[in-house]
């Protein structure tokens, strides 16, 4: 093993070797009747998501504050178009193949000069996802939805917006992803449901330097009511457990897995089964490994 390598790139980059690494997941971003529309109708849907972000913890693998240093202000904001091509064809497994194209955009980003020397390299677009899903429509029970979910597998392409390495917060990354997910809604009674969206990670190696961000697991999850017609009122959640040490020069590096909760309130109106809004805030703990904030998101899905 070259240990003078090793050195160099834990001192030359040390906010990876503490963590930090994970790609930019859907964090909360989906929850509330996930599994998908009780018959799905083929056709275009965009959706649009406005992310805001705001921390002022750093803390590392003991959830303690990084390097015992007090953190900086970090604010966040982001812009994320979703392409979705429903097919009205359904296949032998009875799923309706559908194809989808996430294209984000960082329009905000800013974090101040600070004693841990974390560098932002500013906004810009971020790291498009590709990906292929079957949808199902609902089972019925007692002539009232009872299960609905979907399968996909999204590809997460290195962004053309990585500055540099030194630049820790970036709008993209510099590394491929891979992540399969299965999401699904479970209808309780008529006008409760639970919803989930289970997705596992694997990320390449750092296309720039010799780094790799080790995998992992996160899930998207919620308890919806129908609190007046059209309107659902619902606890949403999300956790991230990263599985896997990052590597540097192929070797592990211990303490670098990467975990976060986060818990609040959330809504959707839907306006008709075609235009349906929706918004959730979190706030986050337990983070070891990564930042710790409050995160609000407001989506709307329109169907062509």
């Amino acid at each position: 093993m070259n240990y003078n390598k090793l050195l160099f790139y834990i001192c030359f980059y040390p906010f990876l070797a503490y963590g930090y690494g994970l790609p930019s997941v859907n964090l909360g971003y989906t929850n509330i009747l996930d599994g998908g529309p009780v018959r799905p109708n083929p056709g275009f849907y965009l959706q649009n998501y406005n992310i805001y972000y705001h921390a002022k913890k750093f803390l590392d693998f003991q959830g303690k504050p990084l390097q015992g240093l007090d953190g900086t202000p970090f604010n966040d904001l982001a812009y994320v178009f979703q392409f979705i091509y429903q097919f009205p064809q359904v296949l032998n497994l009875q799923g309706m193949p559908g194809i989808s194209v996430v294209v984000p955009f960082t329009l905000y980003s800013a974090l101040k000069p600070n004693a841990l020397k974390i560098k932002d390299s500013g906004g810009g677009p971020g790291s498009v996802s590709a990906g292929a899903y079957l949808q199902w429509s609902a089972v019925f029970l007692n002539d009232r939805p009872f299960f609905i979910h979907r399968l996909s597998l999204d590809f997460l392409m290195p962004s053309l917006r990585n500055k540099s390495p030194q630049k820790q917060v970036n709008p993209g990354e510099a590394f491929f992803s891979i992540c399969p997910t299965w999401s699904a809604t479970l209808y309780a009674m008529r006008h409760l449901a639970f919803s989930w969206r289970l997705n596992y990670i694997w990320n390449a190696k750092s296309r720039k330097v010799d780094i790799k961000i080790g995998d992992a697991v996160f899930l998207d999850y919620s308890m919806e009511y129908e609190l007046i017609p059209h309107l659902w009122t619902a606890i949403v959640g999300y956790y991230v457990q990263q599985i896997s040490d990052n590597k540097v020069n192929g070797f592990n590096v211990p303490h670098t897995r990467e975990r976060v909760f986060g818990l609040g309130p959330g809504a959707a109106y839907f306006f008709s089964q075609d235009l349906i809004f929706f918004s959730y805030f979190y706030t986050e703990f337990k983070a070891i490994n990564r930042p710790q904030g409050i995160n609000f998101t407001l989506r709307l899905v329109k169907h062509f």
